[in-house]
């Protein structure tokens, strides 16, 4: 029987994928065989760096192997996003703790993004954190009504931080300004490292006002360094309820930014090495010790697997486009 060319070529390379793929599916099923890198954009302390860690404290007692948090700041999250997702090897041996910051906020806000949707894979969100206005614990305001009104009458003595760019407390700090009649030019943004060195920054009085995460402003909060003005929230939080919502205040109507994380990992990764990934996030939310830790933490656990995931950014990445084109912060 002769074999025309072509179709032979064919044979040949569908049965080198067929072998290919069994070769990964069998990698994936003993992976991990040695230490698998976190990637945390962000200095040590803030949200990202405190579920990674917690994240990597689980999965390395589950796979038995040592799962070590790398933090790589710089660029609003961006030196790090590239280092794990198109600088590593796509073998499952460095992942992103991806967030907001470095997935959809930063294609609405750069016109040529420094990095897309398509350069990663999800393996599943883990936690979603309304976002908080804090200020100095001395400060003059008990609530965000009150600062609402003191900024329209100084705008120009408003200094707040966000962590880059593309942050979401840009975001919110902008959609705020807008809400009541403050041109946000006429305030200053700091720049800063990471959540942490934000909140520093609010605590020693380099800033006015910060915007993050329950679960970033908790330790200040807790400590007396700062105070809490008003939660990004339909309802009250239940490990802060003295806390109330910035609607309950009259002050802003419909914003919806909040904080979330997740991993992510190159897209060249084998889809059986993120399906194990996606199956591990999906047991470790579940666990009583680990909701138990991320409780002491201030973090709302909010699963979503890997389709989904990936769905919900594809979302957000057209939510907040459209604001940075309406708001003017697209670069």
């Amino acid at each position: 029987m002769r074999l025309h060319g072509g179709r032979l070529f064919g044979w040949l390379a569908a049965g080198i994928a067929a072998l290919a793929g069994l070769a990964g599916a069998a990698d994936a099923q003993q992976y991990p065989t040695r230490p698998v890198e976190i990637v945390v954009p962000f200095v040590p302390g803030g949200g990202t760096d405190l579920i990674a860690r917690a994240t990597a404290d689980y999965l390395g007692k589950k796979w038995g192997q040592p799962l070590l948090v790398v933090n790589k700041p710089g660029g609003g999250g961006v030196l790090g996003a590239r280092a794990a997702l198109k600088e590593a090897r796509p073998d499952g041996y460095t992942v992103l703790m991806d967030i907001h910051t470095t997935a959809p906020m930063m294609i609405g806000a750069w016109k040529t993004p420094p990095l897309t949707l398509a350069d990663r894979k999800w393996a599943g969100r883990i936690v979603l954190d309304p976002m908080v206005f804090a200020v100095k614990a001395d400060a003059p305001w008990k609530d965000l009504k009150e600062l609402s009104a003191w900024v329209k009458a100084n705008p120009d003595q408003l200094v707040w931080s966000s962590v880059g760019p593309s942050g979401p407390s840009r975001y919110t700090a902008f959609d705020w300004l807008g809400q009541i009649g403050v041109d946000p030019t006429k305030t200053k943004m700091v720049i800063t490292e990471g959540a942490a060195d934000s909140i520093t920054k609010l605590a020693g009085g380099h800033v006015v006002l910060a915007i993050h995460s329950v679960a970033e402003a908790k330790a200040m909060a807790e400590g007396g360094k700062i105070k809490l003005l008003a939660v990004l929230a339909p309802k009250r939080i239940s490990y802060i309820p003295a806390v109330s919502t910035a609607e309950e205040q009259g002050v802003i109507k419909g914003v919806s930014v909040s904080w979330w994380a997740g991993i992510s990992m190159p897209a060249a990764t084998p889809d059986a090495i993120v399906r194990k990934w996606e199956a591990a996030l999906a047991e470790m939310v579940k666990d009583p010790a680990f909701r138990a830790a991320t409780d002491r933490l201030w973090m709302n656990l909010d699963y979503l697997n890997a389709p989904d995931m990936t769905a919900f950014v594809e979302n957000q990445a057209a939510y907040y486009s459209d604001i940075a084109g309406k708001i003017g912060i697209r670069k």
